[in-house]
């Protein structure tokens, strides 16, 4: 089951972050030109957003699947557009217009950002223990909080966290010089009276 949210995570992931790339590029193009109305930290946030986004699915330990198709859609839109550049044309709308910013679909897939995304992904999707659903935890062999707490009588040489509690003053932090009393000083440290 953990494939089929993952998967269903990617196809709706995978047009929302395409058209975040584009507008974002679109933003930041308005913002270096001399009298751009956009700001150009509008473009960066969108790019942050999708990178985030991006990589909470290509990190999270959940499933592969939604990574593998957000990869093979933006690689595989990116091979079209170089083995056939009129096919990948004519596949995506020319301008889209969003709140007075001429948007072009094609943008991400022809300056190479979706390629660059798409094989970061499949690095992720490589990873084997991806592939692996989470261990079942055995529960016979754990120790609950009262267990770890208390020194065991069977065994009084286990290193429990009572046993690491306890605090022996700075006895380890004395240097063998200050174990020894050849240099002691003959005089004593001032007392309350």
């Amino acid at each position: 089951m953990r494939h089929v949210w993952s998967l269903l995570a990617g196809i709706v992931i995978t047009p929302l972050a395409w058209f975040a790339v584009a507008y974002g590029q679109a933003v930041m193009f308005d913002a270096a030109q001399i009298g751009g109305t956009r700001p150009l930290w509008l473009g960066l946030a969108l790019f942050a957003a999708v990178g985030l986004l991006l990589g909470l699915i290509g990190s999270l330990r959940v499933s592969p699947a939604g990574p593998l198709f957000v990869a093979l859609s933006y690689l595989g839109m990116t091979g079209l557009l170089i083995a056939r550049p009129e096919t990948a044309k004519q596949a995506l709308p020319d301008l889209v217009q969003l709140g007075g910013t001429l948007v072009v679909p094609l943008s991400p897939v022809s300056t190479g950002v979706l390629g660059l995304i798409g094989a970061m992904l499949l690095i992720a999707v490589a990873s084997l223990q991806r592939w692996r659903s989470w261990p079942r935890p055995d529960t016979a062999s754990e120790q609950t909080w009262p267990d770890m707490l208390a020194p065991n009588a069977a065994d009084r040489n286990e290193n429990t966290l009572a046993d690491r509690d306890t605090f022996n003053g700075f006895a380890d932090l004395r240097t063998p010089a200050d174990a020894s009393v050849i240099d002691a000083p003959s005089w004593s440290a001032p007392t309350k009276v």
